[in-house]
């Protein structure tokens, strides 16, 4: 039994079972909860990037999905870009949207940064319901155009499930490989702390405005897949309040934890859904967000730290009582041989 793994990576298991899930669900309204669910794990951990790692308090995360969500859905109407190009293009709106805020307040800390951003999403918000010559105001952009990949048109939610699936694959292994790289390392120094690390040689403002600037290009392409996916993208797409319950995923899940995003964001994301056919009525409908309120008041006093904890280190699963068996039935054999001969 030397070839069977005493232990195998928590993602592993994750990506396996993620990939049968349209095999097993066979409800397009869970199927299209499911995806929504998968944008949210993608701004989650786009935000946990510079909030639990670079240590930078953001709440405007709604703002940069706008403006990626904008980019790449007037490409791909009024210039006919494919929607490759334009879910490049909207990165990139994002990145340069980040780093236009980053420069302009990151010199600030705390509560005064977080004030800038939501200050900021909501400039954006108001704008694109103002800019009715290019945005059409409240009415959105409909009729966005479906990816196509070797001929193929997207339609339905089976395609989009899966290239969700690439997108949040890319987001968390990217994101994990810059976190054990020297700039990563340099990241967690600043937040930790800035001063010592600044001791050390690390630029941290440069530092902390280029994490800024990365974390908004995951929200830009996240806008772009989103414009795509519901063919329609207006300036109450992503709001204040979605703002704030990521940052609320973000913390639940555990602020600076590499898995914390994945609980974080599908528990939050999922309870309103799961409440809905107890809190139906114009009577109790309003008792399905204070649900998930005491939920949250439950969850942080059991466990603070977040459901997942600060923690960057790959999470394990034991698998040695499979081995066992494996190797018992092998010791059976063997003796049946024996007594055999």
């Amino acid at each position: 039994m030397k070839w069977f793994p005493r232990k195998v990576n928590l993602k592993w298991i994750l990506f396996f079972a993620s990939l049968l899930v349209p095999v097993v669900v066979r409800s397009p309204f869970v199927l299209h909860v499911i995806i929504l669910l998968g944008i949210y794990v993608v701004l989650t951990d786009a935000l946990n990037f510079v909030t639990g790692f670079a240590g930078q308090l953001a709440l405007g995360v709604a703002a940069f999905v706008t403006i990626g969500g904008y980019t790449g859905a007037l490409l791909m109407l009024n210039n006919h870009w494919g929607f490759w190009m334009a879910l490049l293009a909207g990165g990139v709106a994002g990145f340069i949207s980040g780093l236009v805020l980053g420069v302009l307040s990151l010199r600030l800390r705390g509560d005064y940064l977080g004030m800038v951003t939501l200050g900021f999403s909501e400039i954006i918000r108001i704008v694109a319901i103002n800019l009715v010559g290019v945005t059409r105001g409240p009415m959105g952009l409909p009729g966005i155009p479906r990816p196509q990949i070797f001929g193929y048109l997207f339609h339905g939610d089976v395609p989009y499930y899966y290239l969700l699936l690439a997108l949040i694959i890319f987001t968390h292994v990217t994101i994990e490989r810059m976190l054990f790289s020297r700039f990563g390392r340099a990241c967690l120094a600043v937040r930790d702390d800035e001063s010592a690390a600044a001791a050390m040689g690390v630029e941290a403002y440069q530092y902390k405005v280029l994490a800024f600037c990365i974390s908004s290009a995951y929200a830009g392409l996240a806008g772009v897949f989103y414009a795509s996916w519901t063919t329609l993208f207006s300036p109450d797409s992503f709001q204040l309040v979605d703002s704030i319950m990521i940052s609320i995923m973000n913390t639940l899940g555990g602020i600076g934890s590499l898995l914390g995003t994945f609980p974080g964001a599908i528990v939050i994301g999922a309870l309103p859904e799961i409440f809905r056919p107890f809190t139906t009525g114009a009577g109790v409908a309003s008792l399905r967000l204070a649900l998930v309120g005491l939920f949250m008041v439950i969850v942080l006093n059991i466990r603070p730290q977040g459901m997942a904890s600060m923690s960057i280190d790959p999470v394990y699963i034991s698998l040695e009582p499979i081995r066992r068996l494996f190797v018992r039935e092998e010791e059976d054999v063997k003796e049946n041989k024996e007594e055999m001969q």
